[in-house]
């Protein structure tokens, strides 16, 4: 079976749900950047500091790994889960 260019998502952000083509060919890094740095034109706000969660199948998704290589398709759906900076509490 041969791998496609591109594959169609839905992004579920905080307040929507965003349909989507995104490159197959990307690190799920480079993926996450490509949306910090199109949604803005959208007037979309992403966190800062996120990770994407696949939804509906038991795969965690590692920022160096490229999309073709998970078992994803037409009409799957990521999750934007926002990180929490860590932070250093100071003791009184």
């Amino acid at each position: 079976m041969e791998k496609g260019t591109t594959i169609s998502i839905s992004l579920h952000t905080a307040d929507r749900i965003i349909d989507l083509k995104v490159p197959s060919q990307v690190t799920v890094a480079r993926l996450k950047t490509i949306l910090q740095e199109s949604f803005p034109i959208i007037h979309i706000r992403l966190p800062e500091n996120f990770e994407l969660a696949l939804l509906n199948k038991p795969i965690h998704l590692r920022n160096e790994a490229i999309l073709a290589d998970y078992s994803l398709g037409n009409g799957d759906q990521l999750q934007v889960i926002e990180r929490q900076k860590n932070r250093e509490e100071n003791p009184l």
